[in-house]
């Protein structure tokens, strides 16, 4: 009998991809040939899974459309909820559409899954999606991300590009960034307080600024108001060199955003701040995560903007909390400057 193919159509956010990693292990764990197709530059991500056989990039329908007739797929798995998923696995003549019904959508799948309220974390949106195609679900819903040893050097060598050595002391990322809009993103000012204070405290710590290509300006302020001493990293990579820097840190402070959720999938713990969004959806998977979140009556909003104008379920995070929860990771605090 040979074996099952299946193309999965990826979500198009990088923390959204990773807390679909799990769904990517069980299908292969089926017996299955899982391909992924995805934008681009969450390529390099996907190619670390091992449970990912091939990758196409997925930003421009033709190529999408050319790709999957040539796979000669027996199903498509259709993780974003979006019409132009399905109409193209439906163009592209794939046999079986799995994907959760809405809209006109349900239309074009074949079949089309009901879906039920979530008040779950979002690594378990697809339970219900493999539950119908009678795969079963993965050994734990924690995503994962193996990093070989090549790559684990090649984290090295960028940190010591960037003056940072980990063997001279443990190594904490600040990402002040997040893609989604200025609501889930701390004060600048504050990670400026928590790089002052945690140099104060633990003498030995590096610290790191960590940014993609939106968030560079951001991340060279702070880089500035923290006495140009702490290198930025990340602009000029791409997902799979991120990893590889980020394997090696001690920790992150974060706000929610895809390297949060890429930090926990190499095991790197993580302090995240959360305001707009719900921590019981989207919060790190794994142990000894810490998450920092005032639980105001007006949050989560999921805005882009504060509704409000106050933005007072970022501003309520103390200083204090995050450099605390930091600290905990750390070895015992030096004497002060």
């Amino acid at each position: 009998m040979s074996q099952r193919r299946a193309v999965v159509h990826a979500p198009n956010w990088v923390g959204d991809t990773i807390m679909a990693l799990p769904v990517l292990d069980a299908l292969a764990a089926s017996g299955r040939r899982v391909d992924v197709v995805a934008p681009r530059y969450i390529l390099p991500l996907l190619e670390l899974s091992e449970s990912v056989s091939a990758t196409f990039e997925g930003d421009d329908d033709h190529t999408i459309l050319e790709a999957m007739r040539q796979g000669d797929y027996d199903e498509a798995v259709l993780l974003p909820n979006s019409f132009r998923s399905a109409w193209l696995a439906r163009k592209a003549g794939i046999p079986r559409r799995w994907g959760y019904k809405g809209g006109f959508r349900r239309l074009l799948l074949n079949p089309a899954v009901p879906r039920s309220p979530a008040n779950h974390h979002q690594v378990e949106d697809y339970a219900e999606l493999l539950a119908a195609m009678q795969v079963a679900p993965p050994v734990d819903w924690v995503p994962r991300l193996p990093l070989g040893d090549a790559l684990r050097q090649r984290g090295l060598e960028l940190l010591a590009r960037a003056g940072i050595n980990p063997g001279a002391g443990p190594v904490v990322g600040l990402f002040p960034g997040a893609e989604f809009g200025a609501t889930k993103q701390w004060p600048r000012e504050r990670f400026e307080d928590v790089a002052r204070q945690l140099r104060r405290r633990h003498r030995e710590v590096q610290l790191t600024i960590l940014a993609g290509p939106k968030e560079t300006w951001l991340a060279v302020r702070l880089h500035e108001e923290t006495g140009k001493i702490h290198p930025v990293i990340g602009p000029d990579l791409d997902l799979a060199d991120l990893a590889a820097v980020l394997v090696h840190h001690r920790a992150l402070l974060t706000n929610d955003s895809g390297p949060m959720h890429l930090a926990a999938a190499l095991g790197v713990r993580c302090a995240a701040l959360f305001g707009p969004t719900d921590p019981a959806r989207t919060a790190p998977r794994g142990e000894s995560h810490r998450v920092l979140y005032s639980s105001r009556w007006c949050s989560p909003c999921f805005r882009r903007r504060c509704p409000l104008g106050h933005h007072r379920c970022m501003k309520d995070l103390a200083v204090a909390d995050a450099v605390g929860a930091l600290g905990q990771w750390l070895p015992a605090a030096g004497s002060a400057d």
